[in-house]
This record gives structure tokens, sequence and C-alpha cells, in this order.
């Protein structure tokens, strides 16, 4: 049995502020279980900027659930995925534009090459008009960079950039404070391809490629990480994705793993009457009453926002990928099984397997659009965590009637 110093200190241990800094001892309100979910709903308040922000950038016109424009931004003959993101040519050479355009600032998308023929990407305005023979990057107001030649082009063509294979991700930026447009493949600068854009009244740019018959691509305007937006790709920082992330959904969704990774590295001593630091490679679920009712707190609110794509690949995935590198090979397997079981056990199951469904797409997704490397490394990052999930036993009989 837990008594009552010993459960607050639990508590407040679990659920500390987001700066993680603990009020003084005197001055912090005693925590139970009844007082807990006001204390969680304080804690999950995010800024009115983080709620506000969605959908109301300046410089961008359009939807804000960004996709491809199936009904009148196309010309010849494509097939678009059921998400409207994915796209294949099946005439000589089709061209389709996003439904989402810009006019200022510093924007970038990407797009995931499934394969290495004649595509042309990049962007154009309303006014362009396309057909069999003339793309994007053909016409006036048209910008495009073409891999598979090692071309730009924009009415006349010269050389640019480097030739792209399969697996691929090109990023295209643009920036229209100075009136450039430029090209990264896999998170390298390929520099500006073009300058001096037309702007002004009426001028407005969408994401846009042609590409040959059979050819295909993937496009991500931003309802999933950037893979190249951030960190040691900081060449495409400072521009901003032409669809918002959830940024309060992903403020909430860090904060409760945040509890979450406390609870894996908390133990209570009920006969000491203290808390024990160890590590999470090491910890196990023994049915504890107080673990259990801390961690049904938890998932009430985890659980729905485990159901998005995009908080499953940067919360959730990221978490279990960062496991597979710690620890030997069997507590790491261990370690994954065990939130495997617990998200079985607090989630609803629509939820859990919408978020398995999620997170194996978008591990198979990753594990596709890597560069190779001689090691493979980044294959295998992924592979790992894969095999993992496959090994427990209720995930994989779900994943393998449903997904794979």
């Amino acid at each position: 049995i837990v008594h009552e110093k010993l459960l607050n200190d639990y508590l407040h241990r679990i659920f500390s502020s987001p700066d993680h800094v603990p009020p003084a001892a005197t001055s912090r309100k005693p925590l139970n279980f009844q007082n807990l979910p006001e204390h969680l709903d304080q804690l999950l308040q995010v800024d009115n900027e983080d709620e506000e922000s969605q959908g109301q950038a300046e410089g961008r016109l359009g939807p804000s659930t960004v996709v491809l424009d199936h009904t009148g931004g196309f010309e010849g003959l494509l097939l678009v995925d059921d998400d409207l993101l994915g796209v294949i040519g099946h005439s000589n050479f089709g061209t389709i534009r996003s439904t989402t355009c810009v006019y200022k600032g510093k924007w970038v998308y990407e797009v995931l090459i499934s394969s290495q023929g004649l595509m042309q990407i990049g962007w154009c305005t309303i006014n362009c008009r396309f057909n069999q023979e003339e793309g994007v990057g053909d016409t006036h107001n048209s910008y495009a960079y073409d891999g598979n030649r090692v071309r730009k082009w924009n009415v006349t063509t010269t050389n640019y950039g480097k030739a792209w294979a399969a697996g691929d991700i090109v990023s295209c930026l643009i920036d229209l404070d100075d009136g450039t447009l430029s090209f990264c493949l896999n998170g390298v600068s390929l520099g500006i391809a073009f300058e001096n854009l037309s702007r002004g009244l009426g001028m407005a740019y969408f994401p846009a490629i042609s590409l040959s018959f059979k050819e295909s691509v993937a496009f991500n305007f931003g309802s999933r990480p950037l893979r190249y937006h951030f960190g040691k790709m900081a060449v495409v920082a400072g521009f901003r994705p032409l669809q918002d992330p959830p940024c309060a959904d992903l403020v909430r969704a860090q904060r409760l793993l945040g509890c979450f990774r406390a609870v894996l590295s908390v133990e209570l001593d009920p006969v000491e009457g203290r808390l024990v630091e160890k590590e999470s490679s090491e910890w196990q679920l023994q049915g504890q009453p107080t673990i259990l009712l801390t961690l049904a707190h938890i998932f009430q609110h985890f659980a729905p926002l485990l159901r998005k794509v995009y908080l499953v690949e940067a919360v959730l995935m990221s978490f279990l990928l960062g496991i597979m590198e710690k620890g030997t090979p069997a507590q790491a397997q261990s370690l994954v099984h065990q939130v495997l079981d617990l998200l079985w056990l607090f989630m609803e199951d629509y939820e859990v397997q919408d978020c398995l469904k999620q997170l194996m797409m978008s591990l198979l997704r990753l594990y596709r659009f890597s560069p190779i490397v001689p090691d493979l490394g980044l294959q295998i990052h992924y592979l790992r965590l894969t095999i993992s999930i496959l090994r427990h036993q209720k995930s994989r009989k779900f994943l393998l009637s449903n997904v794979l």
C-alpha cells in the first residue's frame, strides 16, 4: 500500500511541469488520484498561439489540409492515390498541382521519388497552361527540377543538380521574400535554381509536377513530419511546410510522452517510502495498482492523439526508435513489447489499430525512402523496429490480417 506522502511525491515526479522545474515542496499542491485529472488538464494547456496558428499563415491561400487537386488542377491521365498525395503518370506527360498556393514568405514541400524516370518537379501559377508535350518548367511562370536529365527548366533549360534515384527525397523551396527558388536532394542543397521570380498582384505559386507514363511519386506537404526540415539539414530551416503541423496536439503529445517516460524510469519502494530512479530498459509491468492508475490517466489523453499520423511519426515512432538504440537487443525488444502491451491494455481496440496501422506504414515509408549508404544504416534502423513490432503476437496478428 502506497501511503499519502509517497503517492504525492510519485505523482509530482511523473506529472511535473513542462519546463521540468519542480515547485518547492512547501508550495506545491498535494496530488492524489482524485485531483489528478484537474492537474493533468492544467499540464496539457498550450499557448493560444499554438491553438490559433493552424491554417492562418500569412502568404498562403487555399485549404489548410493540402492535397493534390484531382478535380481541376491537372492535365493528361493520372492515377491519384486515395490520400490525394501519391500520383502515377498514365499518359505521355501528365501534370497536376496542389490545392494550395503561396504568394509571400518561405515555403517548402517534399516529393518522395518512387521511380527515377522523366519528371519535372517544382512550382507553377494558376495561369500556366500545360499539355501532353509541355509540363511544369516548359512555360512562363513555371519552374522545375528534372533529376532524370539533371537539368532545371523555365522555358529554356540548363544543367542543374544531381541525378535522383528511386527512394530519394526532393525538397522544393520557394522564397517569395527574395524571389528565389531552390531544391535539395536528400537534404543536401543543390543551390539556387531560379532568381527574380515574378511577384506581386495576382502572382501565387502552386506545387506542381509533370511526369511520364508509369512514373510515380508521393508528396508530403506537411501532413507528416518533413524528413529534412530541421536538425542537421539546417539548409531547410526557416522555410515553412505548406501544411501546418498540429502544433497544439504535438505539444500535448510530447508532454504526455514525458509523463510516460517518467513512469518507466521511476520505481515505488513502499517499504522504504521513497522513489527509486532506474533505467527504463529495465522496467517491468508488475501490476502495481498505483502505476496502473497512473498509466490509465496518461492514456486517457494520449490515446486519441496516437490515432493521428503526424503524432504517431513525430512522437511514438521516435520514442520507439530511441528504445531500439539503447541497451541490448533483448532489452530493447522486451521494452517495445511492454509498450505495445500497454497500448492494447489502455486504448480501445480501434484506437490501437489506427495507431499501429499508421506506425507500420510510416516505418515502411521511411525504410523505402532512405538514402542508400554502404552500411544500409538507415534501413537497418527502421527494419529492427519493424521486426520487433511483428514479434509482438497481438500486434502481428492485427497487422498481418489488416495492413501487411
